[in-house]
């Protein structure tokens, strides 16, 4: 849990139709009035910290352990955390997969004193094209 969901904890409260937290489905509401659809499969990231090695690598063996994609990032460019990235690939949002990746990254981040800090979600490439404008780069 980040910082904002320490300062909000016993406040948060899940909401209807995904069974978010509220402040989880704020923003994917911010998602998709950006025109995003909830449903299209995406790529999508979510981090948690950790202050030592130690425990960044147990929540990292454990998310192997439950064949969850992610990543080790050892702390570097002044952040002296380590950072373990749970990766979705080519997985919509909605209805489950985006409560049930919050759920699980919050529980391993507090199982091994680590926080969890939030998700972000990448557009398709049909949603990119709705933009109008010239991309340089593609995933």
């Amino acid at each position: 849990m980040g910082l904002f969901s320490k300062l909000t904890a016993g406040k948060r409260k899940r909401v209807d139709p995904y069974g978010l937290w509220s402040d989880d489905a704020e923003q994917l509401d911010r998602f998709l009035e950006r025109g995003a659809s909830a449903e299209a499969p995406r790529d999508s990231e979510f981090s948690l910290s950790f202050t030592n090695e130690e425990a960044a690598r147990a929540a990292g063996k454990e998310l192997g352990e439950a064949r969850v994609r992610g990543e080790l990032v050892a702390p570097s460019h002044g952040v002296d955390e380590w950072t373990v990235m749970i990766y979705g690939r080519d997985q919509p949002l909605v209805p489950d997969f985006l409560r049930d990746t919050i759920d699980r990254a919050e529980a391993i981040a507090a199982s091994h004193g680590g926080d969890y800090e939030g998700w972000v979600a990448k557009y398709t490439a049909a949603e990119k094209a709705d933009w109008g404008v010239e991309l340089l780069f593609d995933d």
